[in-house]
């Protein structure tokens, strides 16, 4: 039997319990800033130096938490200590049909869970009384396939006598000359034209444990099948590389939940220093702008806006078919509509190889 202080004691807490369960369950998620399309990265070079019947296989994994709150371009109060973890691990396929056409398709394994703690004395008076809402999913994300067609490809003039006279070293930048001189080549300009579409292969109806659909900016794919078109330059110059490339993505209807995501713009330019025969530095600039998504015609809050980021980063050549590179993308602006959540850096590592 309860004495009548325990049962007290226990009324009291069952209230505090379900207090603040309901204000979890009531409470409006600072929503985490999400991209449809992953980031322009520097490696796009071998989708237009990849040589005739060879392939490029890249696999790369992307590191983020979204837990600082931002409206427009300052950062706001983000009340209920909301968190997102979205990571990404992506398989990377690029295949040289000819001289003047590749195929390219991406497919993604998305990581994506929210976090929010709720403090009970927000409903009690009581503080230090915490519970914590995590809700997300993991699985396959929407795979994005393009196409990049040459329109032009500048004249490749080499330095140094040690290549292969049949071209098969086209997706190699650089010769080797004896053992201690650094060779390499002048690439002229390269112009491709892309042309893709972002598939829906991810789910749209993952729920949460409750039996709550999960909302759009959790779930692993969008649900709709987009075009994608833009324009690639690149240049190389002994040591030296510099591009910029451009890609939208035309957002073509509403999914079967009545959600459309906003038209999204991609945009990075690099500059590139070989350091060693080994070693090469990379500053690149990327931006993102999306539009306002709609839910039944009617534009959703807290979606849509720009970012742009700094993106070092540090690619070793182990060979010829090998590569591997790590950077990290730095926020250095952002203008969102209202309230979103976004992340300090996100962090990223790739390796590819050449399959002749």
């Amino acid at each position: 039997m309860f004495t009548t202080r325990t049962t007290r004691i226990l009324t009291v807490l069952a209230a505090v319990v379900l207090v603040a369960m309901g204000a979890i369950a009531h409470a409006q998620d600072v929503n985490p800033r999400r991209m449809t399309l992953p980031e322009e990265n520097l490696a796009k070079e071998a989708y237009l130096t990849v040589p005739s019947g060879a392939m490029v296989a890249a696999l790369s994994y992307e590191y983020e938490i979204l837990e600082d709150a931002y409206a427009k371009r300052e950062i706001a109060a983000n009340t209920d200590n909301s968190t997102t973890l979205n990571n990404t691990v992506a398989l990377d396929l690029t295949y040289g049909l000819s001289s003047a056409l590749t195929v390219n398709a991406i497919v993604p394994y998305k990581y994506v869970y929210n976090t929010h703690r709720v403090d009970s004395g927000l409903a009690t008076g009581t503080p230090g009384l915490f519970f914590d809402s995590r809700r997300g999913t993991q699985g396959l994300g929407d795979v994005v396939v393009m196409t990049y067609w040459k329109l032009h490809f500048g004249s490749l003039l080499r330095f140094g006598n040690d290549y292969e006279q049949d071209g098969r070293d086209g997706y190699d930048d650089y010769i080797d000359e004896g053992n201690s001189v650094y060779a390499g080549r002048e690439q002229g300009a390269v112009v491709a034209l892309a042309l893709g579409v972002r598939l829906p292969t991810g789910r749209t109806d993952v729920k949460d444990k409750d039996g709550g659909r999960l909302p759009d900016d959790l779930q692993l794919g969008t649900g709709t099948m987009d075009p994608i078109v833009g324009l690639l330059y690149h240049h190389r110059y002994y040591r030296l590389g510099w591009g910029a490339s451009a890609l939208g993505r035309i957002s073509s209807q509403e999914n079967i939940n009545h959600y459309q995501w906003g038209n999204e713009i991609l945009g990075a330019a690099y500059v590139s220093y070989r350091l060693t025969r080994a070693l090469e530095w990379v500053n690149q600039a990327n931006g993102n702008y999306m539009e306002r998504d709609r839910l039944n015609g009617a534009p959703v809050t807290s979606r849509g806006g720009s970012i742009v980021y700094y993106t070092p980063s540090l690619i070793y050549v182990g060979s010829r078919a090998v590569t591997f590179q790590a950077s990290v993308q730095i926020p250095i602006y952002r203008n969102f509509n209202e309230s979103q959540l976004s992340s300090d850096y996100i962090a990223n590592v790739r390796t590819t190889f050449l399959i002749d």
